[in-house]
């Protein structure tokens, strides 16, 4: 049975050989079951005993004093083997117990000599011991560090459901919180001691610092990682003047609002005028483009950011409540107006600036209740009735010529509110006349004025779809296959994102002619152009997190854990109660679009945003 000493840094070991290979041999570590690969290179020599056990014994017994060897040596610029070492120290007849005592004994002692690997020994320079020396102390006092973060912050979990959290911890600042668990320094004594402990309670850093109190508040530290990743230094607006231009005042129209009521940013309008041979319908959109001072404010924050029961607006909330279509206010609008014969057919159509008063808004949990599919043929005499439904009437017929359906039937949208610490989830389906009727006259807003540009040459933020390519933001005119459409700007909301903002100011510059409109190389359109899809998607994101945070914040919170749901396409499952989405995808087979299944939830992770599913039928 052959033994062999190998290095493994920074240490020199026994081992027992098991198998040797060209280029390895195959050990078990000596008086462990631990067994181990090393190179050949890192075999140093054979063991030459019969008795591995009194070999051991007999280094032990072997004193060395290495600060003797360290005196004897003179030169510090060779390296000496372990042979002549042995000489220098023991004198010409040593064992190889003594060699290897003494072996084990210079690799302890790495300040006064430097280990080479392969049984080969310099002594120390004055510098370098002072340079490893202080390298060591350093090392000494990491480990004490350590010691205080992982003792500490073991002791705070051991205390829960009642901890009390270390100092370093509470004083812990919100950015170091953050990168600690989103981008942390895996080098730093913090993090190695937070890590140990996360090992062994088996939690992410995110659920240990909520378990023990730390982050007590999930949906607070998701906004705040939010805002620290994308808006650093704040939400920045600059400081404007409001020096418009007047308008004619349109002193002949009704003009009102469809929004819900949590809506404070009012963008469009409408207003129906019957005449002698038709309908003259009016879209009116709020004009924030007028003040060009904004623009700085549009190109830095994109968009509006919607979450549950909060948002952050793209445009201050006094320059909001400037340009909001809100009732009772005569305001500047760019209007379009489509002159319609009695079969809702378009006959012509003209774009202005003008003034208007808005007589009322209109909010939508109040006037489905009457305005839906099941009375929409019967007269109930509320205000507005006759130019709803005529223009519920024109919405069709523009839904019919496109050949496709402006909103999808079975989607569901969730309204989500707070009464204190309960959040309470609406549910409301998409699909009836108020939402075809928004949807079909703001993408025939949105066409038309594309249509406009395209053909007046003044560039434009176009919305495009391809087939096989997913939706994209360009400068280059193109089709809109998902709506079926030739040309597709955003346009119709200005108080909320960039690109209608600038194509707002487009529009203007067209139906004024006062040729104040950017050019296709302009800094600020392309900026919107490159950056708009990518930012706007870490926004979208963002809301479907925090959805999703809040939708199994219900689901706890109603103790739910049964639940149907609705098949939408293949193996996607929409739940019944809260917009969640699961994929059933090798568990059962696929069903019919609008299918129903029973669900089991279980094991709800609000820090991780998951949970599991069993299909119950």
């Amino acid at each position: 049975m052959s033994y062999f000493i190998v290095y493994d840094n920074p240490e020199y070991k026994i081992v027992k050989l098991i198998e040797a290979y060209k280029n390895h041999i195959y050990v078990s570590l000596y008086s462990t079951d631990i067994k181990r690969k090393f190179g050949i290179k890192q075999q140093i020599y054979e063991i030459n005993t019969c008795d591995i056990d009194k070999f051991v014994a007999q280094i032990k017994q072997t004193n060395i004093d290495t600060m003797l060897l360290f005196e004897l040596i003179e030169n510090t610029s060779n390296y000496i083997s372990i042979n002549d070492l042995s000489s220098l120290y023991f004198g010409d007849n040593y064992t190889q117990a003594q060699m290897s005592a003494l072996l084990f004994a210079l690799a302890k002692q790495h300040i006064d000599f430097d280990n080479r690997g392969d049984a080969w020994f310099k002594k120390s320079t004055e510098d370098e011991r002072a340079a490893k020396q202080a390298i060591a102390n350093k090392a000494v006092l990491e480990a004490a560090e350590f010691d205080n973060y992982y003792t500490t912050l073991q002791l705070t979990y051991a205390k829960i459901p009642n901890p009390e959290l270390p100092k370093w911890l509470v004083e812990l600042p919100l950015p170091d919180t953050i990168r600690l668990i989103n981008r942390p320094d895996r080098s730093s004594i913090m993090f190695k001691a937070i890590h140990k402990v996360c090992l062994e309670t088996n939690l992410s850093v995110l659920e240990l610092f909520h378990t023990i109190g730390k982050i007590p508040d999930l949906a607070e530290f998701f906004e705040q990682v939010f805002m620290s990743e994308n808006f650093p230094g704040g939400i920045k607006y600059i400081a404007k003047t409001d020096h418009l231009a007047s308008f004619t005042h349109n002193k002949s129209i009704d003009v009102f609002s469809i929004d819900d009521s949590t809506t404070t940013e009012i963008d469009d309008a409408f207003s129906v005028q019957i005449v002698d041979n038709g309908y003259i319908i009016g879209i009116h959109i709020a004009a924030p483009a007028l003040n060009a001072e904004l623009l700085d404010d549009v190109a830095n924050n994109i968009s509006t950011i919607y979450y549950p029961g909060h948002k952050i607006t793209m445009l201050h909330p006094d320059i909001i409540a400037r340009y909001s279509l809100d009732q009772g206010i005569t305001t500047a609008v760019v209007s379009i107006y489509f002159n319609l014969n009695s079969e809702f057919n378009i006959q012509s159509y003209d774009s202005t600036v003008e003034e208007v008063t808005i007589k009322d808004n209109l909010r939508i949990e109040t006037l489905e209740q009457l305005f839906n599919s099941e009375n929409i043929n019967v007269d109930h005499g509320y205000l507005y009735e006759k130019e709803l439904k005529i223009l519920y009437n024109f919405a069709n017929k523009l839904e019919e010529k496109r050949g496709k359906p402006s909103v999808n039937n079975l989607f569901v949208d969730y309204l989500f509110s707070f009464d204190g610490p309960k959040v309470v989830l609406s549910p409301r389906i998409r699909g009836n006349p108020i939402d075809k009727l928004v949807s079909e006259l703001m993408i025939l807003a949105n066409c038309t004025w594309g249509r406009m540009l395209t053909n007046a040459f003044i560039p434009a933020i176009y919305r495009v779809k391809q087939a096989n390519f997913p939706v994209r933001m360009t400068l280059s005119p193109a089709s809109h296959m998902g709506l079926n459409v030739d040309y597709y700007t955003w346009a119709t909301s200005p108080l909320r994102r960039s690109a209608d903002f600038i194509n707002q100011h487009q529009i203007i510059s067209l139906v004024t002619g006062n040729k104040s409109h950017f050019s296709a190389t302009d800094p600020t359109l392309l900026h919107v152009v490159e950056n708009f899809d990518t930012i706007y998607g870490r926004y979208i994101d963002f809301q479907n997190k925090m959805e999703r945070y809040w939708s199994l914040y219900y689901l706890v919170q109603e103790n739910i854990s049964e639940v149907n749901g609705t098949f939408l396409f293949k193996s996607k499952v929409q739940l019944e109660g809260v917009p969640l989405e699961i994929d059933t995808h090798g568990i059962i087979p696929p069903r019919d679009k609008g299918s129903l299944v029973k669900l089991r939830i279980f094991n709800i992770n609000l820090t991780t945003l998951s949970f599991e599913f069993r299909v119950l039928d």
